[in-house]
């Protein structure tokens, strides 16, 4: 039984240290590693967090009053999923994830359930494995390195701070396309191969950007946003053949640990039908990170660049309304842990092309997080955080809701949770 309680409370410690996706599916190195039984079993696994926040954000002031700057927050998730293993040595399952919409409302509609991800994956330790479906799939989000932010209490601002931050207009500096808490956004299909001297590669393929079950409805309809309707001035914009490539490496020196990858991903676009509209630019980004680890201490950077906008979206092609300005980012942070502690802090910019309405081609965005973590208990934990976000943008309004244009949008947010994962 100890045992058994000692192996839940490190699982649950890197589920509280990997913030918005505590139970990843297996990488080929982790596959090649294991030592499983023929057969196929089954599991239901869950995470329960609630949250005390105080939120100080600009447009919280309103003429008629306003809420409490501070609430309660609670964020449920459920993963129900299998892992088999056939008597040649096949590797095979799927893993289900159902959650909580991010953005509550008042009544029911917090109650809602969905399906976030759905994946699949079949290799063997010698070939690799392949992996498919909507969610952890796609390499660059699967073999990242160097994005501390997200493993540091419940994510920081690549955490649960979705359900925190109001709207208002605003953004938060929150936008990393290559994290795991967007692996939900297109449905595709992977390889990712064993590890040789400490190398391994991932490649991956997504038709379109949809995701789960497509745009397109059933019965023959076709609906608005169906990904094989390119020609409709909706899907203007709208990606599709997204490639992905990274290679990583990893290593130990004596008492170092070094991990290292670099690749990149590439869309074509949609282009907009209407006789003489300004089309879109390819998409790009390359993705480049390191981390150290020495002695409980975890220190990682990463930088990300090329011709794309926010979120990794298309630009338009110059034109006099705009600069395309090409995307930057960089980002460091470290984290250290002790006995069932673990804290740590991080902080990242991001310059991108932002509304191509405004033009400036000036969106900057900066973010600070530093949080901490304890063990309570196998299975149950307590955690902190503080965050900071700016965004802005010279000639964009960022609150309607207050007169005049207001071109920055800043918030701060202080935050007590404990969080439950079986």
């Amino acid at each position: 039984m100890r045992k058994i309680l000692l192996a839940t409370a490190a699982g649950f410690a890197a589920m509280v240290a990997d913030g918005a996706t505590p139970a990843r599916a297996q990488s080929a190195a982790e596959v090649s590693g294991q030592t499983p039984q023929p057969g196929l079993t089954g599991y239901v696994q869950g995470r329960f967090r609630f949250y005390g926040a105080l939120v100080s954000q600009d447009g919280d002031s309103s003429a008629s009053g306003k809420l409490s700057s501070y609430d309660f927050f609670d964020y449920g998730r459920i993963w129900v999923g299998a892992d088999g293993v056939a008597a040649n040595g096949l590797r095979y399952g799927a893993r289900l994830e159902l959650r909580m919409p991010s953005d509550g409302a008042r009544g029911d509609g917090r109650g809602t359930v969905f399906y976030r991800r759905a994946t699949g994956y079949i290799g063997t330790p010698t070939l690799g494995q392949l992996r498919f479906g909507t969610g952890t799939v796609l390499a660059v989000e699967q073999m990242h390195t160097g994005h501390i932010m997200g493993s540091i209490a419940s994510g920081l601002l690549d955490g649960d701070q979705n359900v925190v931050f109001t709207g208002q207009g605003g953004l938060v500096a929150s936008s990393f396309f290559y994290s795991s808490s967007v692996v939900n956004g297109r449905s595709g299909i992977g390889y990712y191969s064993p590890q040789f001297f400490g190398f391994d590669l991932g490649l991956s393929y997504a038709a379109n950007d949809g995701n789960l079950n497509g745009q397109c409805g059933a019965g023959g309809a076709a609906f608005t946003g169906c990904d094989r309707a390119s020609s409709s001035t909706t899907d203007a914009g709208r990606q599709r053949n997204i490639i992905d490539a990274m290679l990583r490496y990893r290593g130990t020196f004596g008492p170092v640990g070094l991990t290292a990858s670099g690749g990149f991903r590439t869309a074509d676009v949609v282009d907009d039908p209407t006789p003489g509209a300004v089309g879109f630019k390819r998409a790009t980004a390359g993705v480049v990170g390191a981390q150290v680890t020495w002695a409980g201490l975890t220190f990682g950077g990463i930088t990300t660049f090329g011709p794309y906008n926010r979120g990794f979206t298309s630009l338009p092609k110059s034109s006099p309304a705009t600069q395309n300005r090409n995307a930057f980012s960089w980002q460091l942070g470290a984290r250290y842990t002790i006995g069932a502690i673990t804290f740590g802090a991080a902080y990242h910019e991001l310059r991108t092309e932002g509304s191509t309405a405004v033009g400036t081609g000036k969106l900057k965005e900066r973010g600070f997080g530093i949080g901490a973590s304890y063990a309570l208990a196998p299975g149950l934990a307590l955690f902190a955080e503080y965050l900071y976000s700016k965004v802005s943008e010279s000639g964009r309004d960022f609150n309607t809701f207050q007169a005049g244009t207001q071109d920055s949008f800043k918030a701060n947010v202080g935050l007590l949770g404990i969080g439950m994962a079986w």
